[in-house]
């Protein structure tokens, strides 16, 4: 046994026996302080323990506020943030703390200095456990031993290919690239492509594919998407003031907070669109009606 350890055993010998409840120490009582002050939607408290979350990666909240069940943030770095690394701490953390009423997180990273984030990410916080027997086929969750034979699903259309086109503009804005006012894109192929932030307008996407496309916070102002396919499209908070989406296909697309004033939906597709918390302005519906 070393001299330290000999120490270690004589301080402990000699110490007073304290059989009394034990007592936090101040800094403890402060992070749970922090903790219950985050939980009651408290901004200074919910940036500082984010801060601490982040501290290894040198990365910092610079903005963040609520918007109804929304929480959005923006971090911030001497370089730009890494976003798979960055994400799943704030998910992972806020899941934890389930914030009142809070289902999602907005992400945004940018680099210090820069008034425009280099990337977005919206997560669900993941509040639920899974059921995995809800996931498991009927006929086993019930415990029948028949097999039942089914008919094989036929294979699903393959998608188109992007584009030379599209591939160029991808390589551009991981580049950091977010202007693209007045760009010609007619009848190009762009499934998936993501123009997240970008400017777009006066873009000509007439009978474009921008099937589950990113365009999230996307300037769309006065672009022409007339006949474009946007299922499963993410127009979050897009600006699609003056827009002509005539004929545009937009099934099951995200256009929650975007803002369409003085936009034309004529015989647009809004079969599961999401239009929660969206502005609607003198917008032209697909029935032909003027929306006030």
């Amino acid at each position: 046994m070393n001299l330290k350890s000999l120490n270690q055993v004589s301080d402990a010998s000699q110490a007073p026996q304290d059989d009394g409840p034990t007592t936090k120490t101040p800094l403890s009582g402060h992070q749970d302080q922090l903790l219950q002050l985050a939980q009651q939607r408290n901004l200074e408290a919910l940036t500082t323990l984010i801060d601490q979350k982040l501290a290894e990666q040198v990365v910092k909240v610079a903005e963040i506020e609520f918007k109804n069940d929304l929480l959005q943030l923006s971090v911030e770095s001497s370089e730009v943030p890494e976003q798979s690394v960055t994400v799943p701490l704030i998910r992972d953390f806020l899941s934890q703390l389930r914030l009142p009423e809070v289902t999602a997180v907005t992400i945004y990273g940018q680099k210090l200095g820069q008034e425009l984030p280099f990337w977005m990410e919206e997560v669900a916080l993941d509040l639920l456990i899974l059921d995995t027997q809800a996931l498991m086929p009927q006929t086993m969750a019930a415990g029948s031993a028949e097999v039942t034979a089914e008919e094989p699903s036929p294979l699903p259309e393959a998608a188109p290919l992007p584009s030379e086109t599209a591939l160029d503009i991808t390589a551009k804005y991981e580049a950091g690239e977010r202007n693209f006012a007045r760009i010609n894109l007619k009848d190009e192929a762009l499934p998936g492509i993501n123009l997240t932030l970008a400017d777009l307008q006066e873009a000509n996407f007439v009978w474009c594919n921008l099937r589950e496309s990113s365009l999230s916070h996307a300037n769309l102002t006065s672009a022409q998407l007339r006949h474009a396919d946007l299922t499963n499209a993410n127009l979050q908070g897009a600006k699609l003031q003056g827009t002509d989406l005539q004929g545009a296909k937009l099934q099951g697309a995200n256009l929650s907070w975007a803002v369409l004033r003085g936009t034309n939906l004529t015989d647009a597709d809004l079969t599961d669109v999401n239009l929660q918390n969206a502005t609607l302005e003198r917008v032209i519906m697909p029935d032909g009606t003027m929306l006030d």
